[in-house]
């Protein structure tokens, strides 16, 4: 297996046998969210890093096209700006985006118009990003979006036909990542350098836990350095990878490449096979 990684400098292709990273994509600005297509896998990038002095409200983010052998084949742009993107997913042929500084979720449906969805309504006033909305997960009609909150998180499910609010539940502490694992709900949860499960599972990380990806023997976990934010494009992060009972096994560093942000697996020199493999299946469950 190998691991599409993104970074503040870079899309990276990192092989879990050798811990060699081979840089695919650099140059625009802040690399975040993931997501892999029947054809396609798809990259947000910012065009603007976390140490810019460019303003936030500025930001001009666009989505990465690579192909089944990743080459970059083309760049969507939505008609309205895409700021501080974070997790992205790709579900019953649309893409769904994280937009927090706009508290907004970013839609591209099956024949290329967009829409914009605010979960909790449109922000009426500055700041915009009241709940830092970087996560979500979508299964069947539903979907779960996690709220970051800039401190005690929150995991909202959602109908999709109806978008209409249906829970919310408390887990984790500037939270990052949602995914089901031992009948529950687990996150990143970042400011307690641990996972965090709504049942009991607890895995301490260390570090700055963002981005996880299940791997057919165990799960790869990103791990950023804590720094200001004027220095955290010039850190050093790493990925742990874990076995199945989330013993540690490994830790491969990813030096200069700053914050490390989302984990996709990849199968290595499957090319399109991989898409039609039980694993992906399982992945996009």
């Amino acid at each position: 297996m190998q691991l599409l990684i993104t970074t503040s400098h870079s899309l990276l292709l990192l092989d879990l046998n050798s811990g060699v990273t081979r840089p695919l994509h650099r140059g625009a600005g802040l690399y975040y969210g993931i997501t892999a297509t029947p054809r396609h896998y798809l990259v947000a990038a910012r065009r603007r890093m976390v140490s810019s002095s460019e303003p936030a409200a500025s930001e001009q983010g666009e989505i990465l096209v690579f192909d089944r052998y990743l080459r970059h084949v083309d760049t969507w742009h939505a008609p309205f700006p895409l700021r501080d993107m974070h997790e992205i997913i790709w579900h019953r042929r649309h893409l769904w985006i994280t937009c927090s500084f706009d508290n907004m979720l970013a839609v591209r449906k099956p024949d290329g118009s967009w829409q914009r969805w605010y979960p909790l309504g449109e922000p009426t006033a500055e700041p915009r990003d009241q709940n830092h909305f970087n996560s979500l997960r979508c299964s069947g009609n539903r979907l779960w979006l996690l709220a970051h909150n800039r401190g005690a998180s929150e995991i909202l499910h959602f109908s999709l036909d109806t978008r209409q609010l249906l829970a919310r539940d408390a887990l984790g502490e500037q939270a990052h990542n949602i995914w089901r694992h031992a009948n529950q709900w687990c996150t990143c949860s970042s400011a307690e350098e641990a996972l965090l499960g709504s049942k009991g599972f607890y895995v301490l990380t260390g570090g700055f836990p963002r981005g996880i990806a299940r791997l057919p023997g165990g799960w790869a976990v990103g791990v950023s350095a804590r720094a200001e934010r004027s220095r955290r494009d010039l850190s050093d992060g790493h990925v742990l990878l874990f076995n199945r009972r989330w013993q540690e096994r490994q830790q491969l560093p990813l030096v200069g490449e700053g914050l490390v942000l989302d984990l996709l697996p990849v199968a290595a020199g499957l090319g399109g096979y991989f898409y039609r493999s039980p694993f992906y299946r399982w992945l996009c469950l």
